[in-house]
């Protein structure tokens, strides 16, 4: 086993280990990622070059003018290059190899840039060993290419670059190498899944190679399984197909076969516009050969006539020995030995020459040789063919070794993807795991979300019913306003000016209670009307009448202050019933209202009797302060602000007590939530 190929093998892991990394890694789409119309742009003039249409050049040079940036105009560029390359147009020595190498060198190395510079080298390596036929600068160009295509965004090009190495391999007289690489392309296209179409050209190279090594069973199966799916075969590799198929035949001594297959070929350059193409002139060259065989030797002689001009012009060493070859086996048809002295005398080549065309050389050199009665140069001639048959199975044995290397280079492969699927399953299986616990948590907070909602609306329901009892308490514990105001109206009808007066305003009150009972919240000025009202009735019933003031705001401050109903009634109404009608002389009653930027502040002061908790009146239901208090225990509930009731009795000069005074504080905007506008009736 050579250094050679345990070079190779290390390779080969190095590229299962970039393999595996590229698919570990991140899942974020790079910051210089085609939009889509520019990827269907691309994926069209790619098909076009390929069955190598008569627009493709329109298509390159119409998307370069329109290219928005720079990158997406290597783009294009780089279409062009292979566009030149494969039609062998005059001027594609004078594309820009370095200056876009250069450019994409400096671009940061997204899988983008990696699959540009792909593109580029791999065209490269064409360009060297199409046109100029140095397969060692075309290996060198691919095995670049192959470098950078792991981790790019085409990686399906791999087992396309491993071919166009086997090829240079081939054309470099390193058989054991050039299957190494076509072996690796097949399984590089089984690891990455790419269609079975794909997997064709590989069965043509191969079967080149076992050609080239002289197993022409194995060759025919290979070109067989191939042609079989030569429909969804590029142009490009049809050509190359039928031109190798066709070698088939002739090695193998079949002429005929030989001949209807290079036909075919004629046939499909012609039809393609390629009639003057480096690939023509290739299969014209091996119809001159087939044809010299079958003793068509004028039709022969035209063929590698036009072949050797062509060949000779772009200077293609290797073609102008095989050219040397078939003119030689022309004049020894002929009895021209010394045309065949002419040939060898002036033939001054340094190429590398493979197997089989240095076999086909041999065997017309040692017809020259007995017909010149040299034998012993014919015996050295055979003796270099008996080395060379030595060659031959030595490259077999290294090709062998060459396939065991491989498939355990497969083996392993095949390892490290069943343990990074036993690695993505347990993955998934914790992804489900956490998934489940996720699921979990989300309904657990929903019941609790649920539970405390609930809860929040039964509280509320609660305190709405607290106050609704609260109001019914309220109301029940007077007469029947309207009960009253039934009768009252009655008794107006026929009652004097001075009584129906004094009714008119028990009228008045009675209807503004009936306004304000039925509501949650009223104005400040709609409160004080309402006392005010109430006062002027009472004051009426009391002995030695009643001082009533009220201090409060313009009116229109007071319309935007909203306060419970009937706060400040009540208030008046114990102020006047528990404390003045008790007190004997003068009485004074004052409301006094202030208004700030924050609070509102309500105060009613008598001089009465002042509050005492032990001094009870029977008569009386203590409703009053009971309805204020649980009104305010219920607004305050679950806020930060606070409505603050005080009750202080004040102190005469005698050091008795001379009236109570009652304050209410409460902040501006305060609601009980849900009771905005609503009503008890």
């Amino acid at each position: 086993m050579t250094k050679a190929f345990t070079r190779d093998f290390l390779s080969v892991l190095a590229a299962i280990v970039c393999m595996a990394a590229s698919s570990c890694g991140g899942g974020h789409a790079p910051s210089d990622a085609r939009p889509d119309s520019l990827v269907a742009a691309l994926a069209a003039v790619d098909d076009s070059v390929s069955v190598n249409s008569g627009h493709s050049l329109g298509m390159i040079h119409a998307g370069m003018d329109r290219a928005s940036d720079s990158l997406a105009w290597y783009d294009w560029y780089l279409r062009l290059m292979r566009y030149s390359v494969q039609r062998d147009v005059p001027d594609s020595t004078s594309l820009r190899w370095n200056q876009a190498y250069a450019f994409l060198q400096m671009r940061e190395q997204t899988p983008r840039v990696r699959g540009m510079k792909g593109l580029l080298l791999n065209t490269k390596g064409s360009y060297y060993y199409k046109l100029h036929y140095e397969p060692s600068m075309a290996i060198s160009a691919y095995r670049e290419a192959y470098a950078a295509l792991f981790g790019s965004d085409c990686e399906e090009r791999l087992p396309d670059v491993c071919a166009n190495l086997g090829d240079a391999c081939v054309a470099d007289n390193d058989m054991p190498r050039a299957a190494w690489w076509y072996r690796r392309a097949l399984f590089l296209a089984d690891s990455l899944r790419l269609p079975d179409k794909d997997n064709v050209s590989l069965y043509m190279g191969l079967g080149r190679i076992y050609l080239n090594l002289g197993d022409f069973d194995s060759a025919l199966s290979c070109y067989r399984t191939a042609d079989t799916k030569f429909s969804l075969l590029p142009l490009n590799m049809q050509i190359y197909f039928l031109c190798n198929y066709g070698n088939y035949f002739y090695y193998a001594e079949d002429y005929k076969g030989a001949e209807a297959v290079f036909t075919r070929m004629r046939r499909l350059l012609e039809d393609n516009g390629m009639a003057s193409s480096y690939e023509m002139y290739v299969c014209k060259l091996n119809m001159a050969d087939v044809k010299m065989n079958l003793g068509e030797t004028d039709e022969a002689r035209r063929l590698v006539g036009e072949a050797y001009a062509y060949f000779t012009k772009i200077g293609d060493g290797t073609a102008i020995y095989y050219c040397h070859t078939v003119l030689m086996a022309l004049a020894l048809k002929a009895g021209d030995t010394a045309a065949v002295r002419r040939i060898l005398d002036n033939e001054r080549l340094t190429v590398t020459i493979d197997f089989n065309m240095a076999n086909i050389r041999s065997r017309y050199l040692r017809e020259y040789y007995v017909r010149k009665g040299d034998y012993k140069a014919a015996y050295l001639d055979l003796e270099a063919d008996i080395r060379r048959n030595d060659s031959l199975k030595h490259n077999i044995a290294n090709m062998r070794a060459s396939e065991i290397m491989m498939r355990y280079a497969q083996d392993t492969l095949q390892l490290h993807h069943r343990m990074e699927m036993q690695e993505k399953d347990a993955d998934i299986r914790q992804a489900r795991s956490y998934l489940y616990l996720g699921v979990l948590l989300i309904a657990v907070l929903a019941l609790l979300l649920l539970y405390g909602y609930t809860c929040f609306r039964k509280r509320r329901l609660y305190l709405l019913m607290q106050l609704m009892q609260l109001r019914l308490v309220n109301v029940r514990s007077r007469i029947s306003p309207h009960f009253i105001f039934n009768v009252l109206n009655n008794r107006i009808s026929s009652a004097d000016k001075k009584d129906a007066g004094e009714l008119m305003g028990l009228v008045k009150l009675i209807r503004a209670n009936l306004n304000m009972s039925g509501r949650y919240y009223v104005s400040l000025k709609e409160e004080l009307d309402f006392v005010k009202y109430y006062v002027s009735v009472e004051r009426k019933c009391m002995d030695g009448g009643l001082d009533f003031s009220v201090e409060a705001p313009p009116a229109d401050v007071l319309e935007g202050v909203m306060v419970p109903s009937m706060f400040i009634q009540i208030l008046v109404e114990n102020a006047i019933k528990h404390g003045l009608k008790r007190r004997e002389g003068a009485k004074r009653l004052r409301v006094t209202v202030a208004v700030d930027g924050q609070e509102c502040r309500m105060v009613v002061a008598d001089n009465g009797t002042g509050f005492d908790i032990r001094r009870g009146d029977p008569s009386s239901t203590g409703t009053g302060l009971k309805v204020i208090r649980s009104t305010i225990n219920l607004i305050n509930h679950g806020s930060k602000r606070k409505i603050e009731m005080g009750i202080r009795n004040v102190e005469a000069a005698d050091g008795t007590i001379g009236g109570c005074e009652v304050t209410i504080t409460m902040p501006l905007g305060m609601r009980l939530p849900g009771l905005d506008g609503m009503k008890t009736n």
